[in-house]
């Protein structure tokens, strides 16, 4: 375990740095889109049950939606940069679209799972399974940016501190609307 968490084997990683756009855009996706509905739908004052299923097809619509979106948004930068290049100064295996997109499909899929799992294991109350939730996400945010300044050779805390701040306010932000959206609705505990 020590030599998978060393910096040394993940900085300067060739097959961790091409990947890492999809790597980090995917599980922050993922983890935060899926925290921030869950996060509502507790506001709203829904049941376990309603949250693991909306969550889960939230999660299987980002994994479509995101490797989808990969694969043809890469294989548009990759052509376009065929396009505009003067000579062979481009190489096309740089770019791979089917990598990239399972790649993102996996990261996001992690991701997704890390705020559903809480309310799907046996919690019966949804308050308790969004303090585990919360804390269970933000210390992935937290590796997801730590895991990104050690590839980058970037400082890891503040990395880490970055991407779980920012996350943080998405959180905030969805559960807001989900008591307003209670509230307006009439949606009762």
């Amino acid at each position: 375990m020590h030599t998978i968490l060393r910096p040394s084997r993940w900085h300067g990683n060739q097959a961790v740095a091409d990947a890492i756009r999809e790597i980090v855009f995917g599980a922050e996706d993922g983890t935060v889109q899926n925290m921030a509905l869950i996060a509502g739908m507790v506001g709203a004052g829904l049941s376990n049950h309603v949250i693991v299923i909306a969550g889960l097809v939230n999660a299987i619509a980002g994994v479509l939606s995101m490797s989808m979106g990969t694969y043809l948004s890469s294989k548009a930068e990759r052509d376009a940069r065929l396009a505009t290049a003067d000579g062979p100064t481009v190489d096309p295996r740089t770019f791979s679209p089917g990598r990239d997109a399972v790649v993102m499909a996996a990261a996001y899929a992690v991701g997704a799972l890390i705020p559903i799992t809480p309310f799907a294991v046996g919690f019966v109350d949804p308050h308790r399974a969004m303090q585990v939730a919360v804390v269970a996400t933000g210390l992935a945010l937290f590796a997801i940016g730590a895991g990104k300044a050690i590839v980058s050779g970037q400082r890891i805390v503040p990395s880490g501190l970055e991407m779980l701040l920012l996350a943080a306010g998405a959180g905030f932000a969805g559960y807001l609307l989900g008591v307003v959206a209670g509230a307006v609705f009439g949606i009762e505990a």
